[in-house]
């Protein structure tokens, strides 16, 4: 009877034992897994703010290098400045030389060099005679102040301006024969056209035609 009763007690300690355990196994994981979980999510934020930085500097990065396309386009504008043709200043003073160029069959590339109130300079190609300059402006010796045209060789027009107005162009040549001019005043202004002389002496005679136009048109009413 009694090793009945001691059997059965100590099985009865086992059991409680066993039940010891199972309850200290349930408890013990309890605190290392919300660690497990902290250490992982503060590992995951760390990783979300060091990209975030790490975003912040390429875009940084890229934004400096990046080139200002709003400030380049104004720099073209600026480039492109004075690509367009040069409004002449004065031009009906002057007779709006341009247009009467622009105008002549015998004439090509006209090209305004200086304008001003008191001067206008322009080129332009003559037909069989090659590049000329029509200029104005004040005083006897605007243009070419350093040749010397010969008086007997001068040739002399009478002209008309649009008013009525009688002018007297002439032309002459310098004295190494090599340039040749046409010029005449009116309004107080003076006017000329000159460029290298042309070995058939004729052909400077298309640009006394050109002198007879220009003055045509000076004094035309608006």
């Amino acid at each position: 009877m009694c090793n009945k009763n001691l059997k059965t007690l100590g099985c009865m300690v086992l059991v409680a034992g066993a039940l010891s355990g199972l309850a200290g196994c349930s408890c013990m994981p309890s605190k290392p897994i919300q660690t497990e979980e902290k250490t992982i999510t503060s590992g995951v934020d760390d990783t979300t703010t060091e990209c975030d930085a790490d975003g912040q500097d390429q875009k940084s990065d890229f934004d400096a290098e990046e080139p200002d396309a709003g400030r380049d386009s104004e720099d073209l504008a600026g480039d492109n400045t004075g690509l367009g043709e040069m409004e002449i200043v004065n031009a009906a003073e002057f007779g709006n030389p341009k247009e009467v160029l622009d105008h002549m069959p015998i004439v090509s590339n006209v090209t305004v060099i200086k304008t001003g109130e008191d001067e206008l300079q322009i080129e332009f190609e003559l037909e069989n005679v090659g590049l000329c300059t029509f200029a104005v402006g004040k005083g006897e010796k605007f243009v070419l102040p350093d040749e010397v045209f010969v008086d007997s060789t001068k040739i002399e027009w009478t002209a008309s301006t649009a008013d009525g107005e009688y002018l007297f162009p002439y032309m002459r040549v310098n004295e190494t024969g090599d340039i040749f001019m046409i010029d005449w005043t009116y309004n107080g202004y003076c006017f000329a056209i000159y460029g290298k002389s042309p070995q058939n002496t004729s052909d400077r005679d298309m640009a006394g035609k050109i002198a007879l136009a220009m003055i045509y048109n000076l004094g035309e009413a608006e």
